[in-house]
């Protein structure tokens, strides 16, 4: 096997970052390199296995079946090295890092923080993601634990439930809804929407106006992160689909959040990678069950 086709860990980060941010530029960004940098390393992945791991659209970069399969087994050994260097810098592998979202901030955060600080030499980091990176830094191996919001698009992780939210609507405060006590999704026919903007696809879905049955709308916008959506939900660009808990964590002038009426909800859970047994994480899932 030539070098120009040998597996390396650059090439691994390399695809990881492409995945997480869903543009070679982005993963360029990420990882402090040149872009050509990033699409030659990947190319040269895709020339190894012989079939594509992205798929290059108008919109951004997604991955194929074989990328996504391939991208669940790189992450473990990627874990693994970064654990080795951490040996090698002497870091102490007791730290952890938490990442969160958004939404699924707020109290279920909290909560596994203070489980976490409650067991004696591991100490904890937080890192904030926002709609780029659904699995909050799971996937490329950039934090240990996380709080997010399922489902998403990779069978590599377990995960445990927090709590369960009930769906709502921001609106603007001006909008005819506003001063609805609650709203069915046939209240929502043809109206223009928010929606966020992200590489995973099952994520993406479930976040889309006809995961609730909404029809006959457009989208007006995408946004990147919670408060850029709730910015134009208050310009009145669009309504969107949150969670009451938005409410209660960004509180937005302009913005009027109301629930929907029937069986929508969407669930915060702790996750993990599937592969990552190390004692501070299994010690942490397991004081958390214990105390749910």
């Amino acid at each position: 096997m030539g070098d120009s086709t040998r597996v390396t860990a650059s090439a691994l980060r390399a695809f990881a970052a492409v995945a997480r941010t869903g543009s070679f530029t982005g993963a360029a960004n990420t990882l402090g390199v040149s872009q050509p940098s990033v699409s030659t390393a990947v190319a040269r992945l895709e020339a190894r296995g012989g079939r594509p791991l992205l798929r290059r659209e108008q919109g951004g970069v997604t991955l194929t079946p074989h990328g996504r399969r391939v991208l669940e087994r790189a992450l473990p050994a990627l874990a693994a090295l970064d654990e080795v260097e951490a040996a090698l810098s002497m870091a102490d592998p007791s730290d952890l890092t938490l990442g969160f979202m958004g939404e699924a901030a707020g109290t279920r955060t909290s909560t596994v923080i203070n489980v976490v600080r409650e067991q004696p030499g591991i100490r904890l980091a937080l890192r904030r993601f926002d709609f780029d990176d659904p699995t909050c830094g799971l996937l490329t191996g950039d934090t240990d634990l996380a709080v997010i919001w399922p489902p998403v698009s990779t069978d590599a992780l377990e995960t445990l439930p927090l709590a369960t939210d009930r769906r709502a609507i921001a609106l603007p405060v001006a909008h005819p809804l506003a001063a609805r006590h609650d709203l069915h999704p046939d209240d929502l026919h043809g109206l223009a929407w928010v929606t966020p903007r992200s590489p995973d696809p099952e994520w993406a879905r479930f976040r889309a106006p006809s995961a609730i049955g909404a029809t006959g709308g457009h989208v007006a916008a995408e946004s990147n992160a919670l408060e850029e959506t709730l910015e134009s939900v208050a310009a009145g660009v669009g309504i969107a689909l949150v969670s009451m808990s938005t409410d209660q964590h960004y509180a937005r002038s302009g913005v009027v959040i109301v629930p929907l009426r029937g069986n929508h909800h969407c669930t915060t859970v702790l996750a993990w990678r599937r592969q990552d047994t190390r004692p501070p994480i299994t010690a942490t899932v397991e004081h958390l069950r214990a105390s749910l």
